[in-house]
């Protein structure tokens, strides 16, 4: 049987799919994290697992691998990742930026704007075939509005509180509790031992303390969407789009808040005049078969 495998490496965890040339879905797993600026061999040995458990299942058939990776434009990551899976399983592969291959799985080559806020944030916009980044310059320069800046976000408060000896409001509480310790040591501990995935894990925390109407919580989830938003119309206004644009929303920030949505809509309104919101979640995977058929 001949089968595409489509695999979305971002900061959290590996999501690999296999499709049939009827654009089935054949087979599915999630795996490690893979972001090579994190860790690079670390990251090979997580895609290059899933791969391997994903021909042992269906065999031989593969036509072509397709990765969208965060981070890997940095250095020459695609390159190295491209050659290294190529050597290692015999298969031609195409290794991406994770924004643009979102992009391609929701709008092939047409023009459109994708917007993607997990562990880390990004933008991709695409205008008569070519695309740009905008943002995505991960959490050292950048990374607003992402499920781990927000996170820091919380964490600077606290620290703002714990030097002036301020109480903890319960969103300071809470995270403190979670990590087990309140005092300088286990903050720093926490934070400069634990990968960007661990302390982006904490983000769920500041979203259920959102629903309960905490107003910490909610005021960090409106600035995750005001951080978005702001780079998604840098990206409109850089390619000058004339007509109804589509503007596609991915990741876990978008898709677990409404609080984030709903600032994410404000703002663009507020700039962009002819849009058409995209929240479904389209699975990243799906653009090798917008590469495949229309190589």
């Amino acid at each position: 049987m001949e089968y595409l495998i489509g695999i979305d490496s971002g900061g959290t965890k590996s999501e690999i799919k296999a499709y049939d040339l009827n654009s089935n879905i054949i087979y599915d797993d999630i795996g490690g994290f893979g972001n090579p600026c994190v860790n690079y061999d670390e990251t090979l040995f997580n895609v290059s697992s899933i791969i391997q458990k994903c021909l042992n299942v269906l065999g031989s058939g593969c036509k072509m691998i397709g990765v969208g990776m965060a981070a890997v434009e940095t250095g020459n990551y695609a390159e190295k990742i491209k050659n290294e899976i190529e050597n290692n399983f015999n298969i031609p592969t195409i290794v991406l930026n994770d924004a643009e291959m979102t992009c391609k799985a929701y709008f092939g080559n047409e023009d459109g704007i994708i917007s993607i806020a997990g562990t880390g944030s990004s933008c991709f916009v695409q205008k008569n075939g070519q695309g740009e980044m905008i943002g995505g310059w991960s959490h050292i320069l950048g990374d607003e509005g992402s499920g781990y800046h927000t996170v820091i976000e919380a964490f600077k408060k606290i620290i703002y509180k714990y030097e002036r000896n301020i109480p903890y409001d319960n969103l300071s509480c809470t995270l403190l509790k979670k990590i087990g310790g309140n005092t300088r040591a286990d903050i720093m501990d926490f934070i400069y031992s634990n990968q960007k995935n661990n302390i982006a894990s904490l983000f769920k925390i500041i979203v259920d303390l959102s629903k309960i109407k905490d107003e910490d919580s909610i005021l960090l989830l409106e600035n995750a969407g005001k951080f978005l938003a702001n780079i998604t119309i840098t990206a409109y206004e850089k390619k000058q789009f004339n007509n109804e644009i589509k503007i596609g929303l991915k990741g876990g920030v978008f898709h677990n808040s409404n609080i984030v949505v709903s600032t994410f809509k404000n703002q663009i309104q507020n700039k962009i005049n002819n849009f058409v919101l995209i929240e479904e979640d389209i699975s990243a995977t799906k653009g090798i078969l917008k590469i495949y058929f229309t190589k």
